[in-house]
């Protein structure tokens, strides 16, 4: 299904069965207006973000619109962790409806680890390309989540970088996700310079050794 048949659909089911009316979950037409409010950030900017809910704070869920995440739903938080919640609009709706059912927040039922990108190589090089500036290492933080890992050449060198919020951003994902292949980008972390970072690093070689 293309990203307007996608949106369609969300759109009509939304309608349809109301799972997010006490979620602020916004028609079509506040998803454009509060879009338009945001066009701003750059990271909605950059993913061509449509916002998709309004609660009354300054995160909300938002639909990428651009590759190499189109399609995906991602949690922009002001305050905390941003990241890729959710694979699809389908799956924001089911999460929307175990939420209202539960009566707890749709943040409650973000799985613990970001569903991975489908496109590993876009993402790469997306990030790559971000990694050129300080306002584009921003984001890069916010999308190693959705790296599958894989790429240990991209993984060097937000390590070997000089942004400690990235190095320390991969040592938690290994940590996550740990595998034999990954302790020697681990072991790096553990023996970086700042105390966050190889703090990162030790756990990350821990859960390796572990696993």
């Amino acid at each position: 299904m293309n990203c307007a048949a996608e949106l369609d659909a969300y759109f009509e089911r939304l309608a349809a069965r109301c799972p997010g009316r006490d979620l602020n979950l916004l028609a079509r037409d506040q998803a454009r207006d509060a879009t338009e409010q945001l066009s701003w950030h750059p990271t909605i900017e950059a993913l061509g973000g449509l916002v998709l809910d309004d609660p009354g704070t300054s995160d909300h869920h938002v639909l990428a619109r651009k590759s190499p995440l189109a399609g995906q739903v991602l949690y922009l938080s002001h305050d905390g962790d941003t990241r890729i919640v959710f694979e699809s609009l389908a799956q924001l709706l089911d999460a929307a409806q175990r939420a209202t059912q539960q009566e707890c927040p749709l943040s409650d039922l973000h799985p613990a680890l970001s569903p991975p990108c489908r496109d590993q190589p876009g993402l790469s090089g997306f990030m790559q390309a971000l990694c050129e500036d300080e306002q584009g290492e921003e984001m890069a933080l916010e999308l190693i989540p959705s790296l599958d890992l894989q790429d240990l050449e991209l993984l060097q060198r937000l390590v070997g970088g000089g942004n400690f919020f990235l190095a320390e951003a991969v040592a938690v994902e290994i940590g996550k996700r740990p595998r034999p292949d990954l302790l020697l980008i681990a072991e790096q972390c553990r023996a970086h310079d700042h105390p966050q970072v190889a703090k990162a690093g030790s756990a990350a070689v821990a859960a390796i050794r572990r696993a």
